[in-house]
């Protein structure tokens, strides 16, 4: 009997540690891509103040170190200077437009909430295609952020969906022919929705097959251990270890089965 609980026991301790590893996995994706937006801007404001303290950044060296003067504002000697009468300030001069053409002629665009999404060059139209996709996943990925993690993949019939158009181009290379696909991608406030929508329904289908297979254990638990008891009384005894080695056997099949099945 006490063996029995201990396997009981570690069955619920495997559940839950399953659970908790899931949770755990799911927070580091997010913390990393945190971590690596962080580190972009990050890493964009240095060089933004890298160009700004070059060469070209307007500094000059005084004793060896470089100070932001402005040139031409350095001076050795104080000079004393009667303050000057403030400026009348002078009206605003007029601009001239230029005149437009009544009838300009109109140039192509996209339509309002279409995009170009362009693969890298590849071997052969199909990687051509799979690079594309794969891109289309990656900027979907920053699209949908905060309201879906990006270890989500957004199902192949609404990806489909939201492609438009597609155009592969041959492009010739000293070594060969290279391929590049190009596709046109429309994305609306209401497709995002719709998509922020299909991972909410998936996750709350998630967490319930998660409890159905908790609960599911827990009733083949406790089935073993009835099953256990009645085998038990009915035979005096005879084949305790024999009962014991079954009912854990059964319980732990059950618990491969669930873990498969919510896998």
């Amino acid at each position: 009997m006490k063996r029995l609980i201990f396997w009981f026991a570690l069955g619920l301790l495997t559940i839950l540690a399953f659970r908790a590893q899931s949770r755990a996995t799911q927070e580091r994706e997010q913390q990393v891509t945190a971590e690596l937006a962080h580190r972009l801007a990050s890493e964009t404001r240095d060089r933004l103040v890298a160009l700004e303290d070059g060469p070209d950044g307007g500094r000059e060296s005084v004793d060896g170190l470089p100070v932001p003067i402005v040139p031409g504002t350095r001076v050795d000697e104080a000079q004393i200077r009667t303050p000057e009468p403030p400026r009348a300030p002078r009206p605003p001069r007029r601009v001239s437009r230029p005149r437009l053409d009544p009838d300009p002629t109109p140039t192509t665009s996209l339509p309002p909430g279409t995009r170009l999404v362009k693969g890298q060059l590849s071997a052969t139209k199909e990687r051509a295609r799979e690079d594309a996709r794969t891109q289309l996943e990656r900027d979907l990925a920053g699209w949908l952020v905060p309201d879906v993690p990006p270890s989500w993949k957004v199902p192949e019939p609404l990806l489909s969906r939201l492609i438009k158009g597609e155009r592969i181009k041959p492009v010739e290379k000293d070594y060969g022919t290279l391929y590049e696909d190009t596709l046109e991608v429309r994305l609306t406030p209401d497709l995002r929705a719709e998509i922020v929508e299909t991972y909410r329904r998936e996750l709350v289908a998630r967490r319930l097959a998660i409890l159905a297979g908790v609960i599911g254990f827990i009733l083949a638990c406790l089935a073993a251990l009835a099953g256990y008891i009645r085998a038990d009384e009915a035979t005096k005894g005879y084949y305790t270890n024999w009962l014991r080695a079954v009912a854990a056997a059964g319980v732990g099949a059950s618990g491969v089965l669930i873990y498969q099945m919510l896998t």
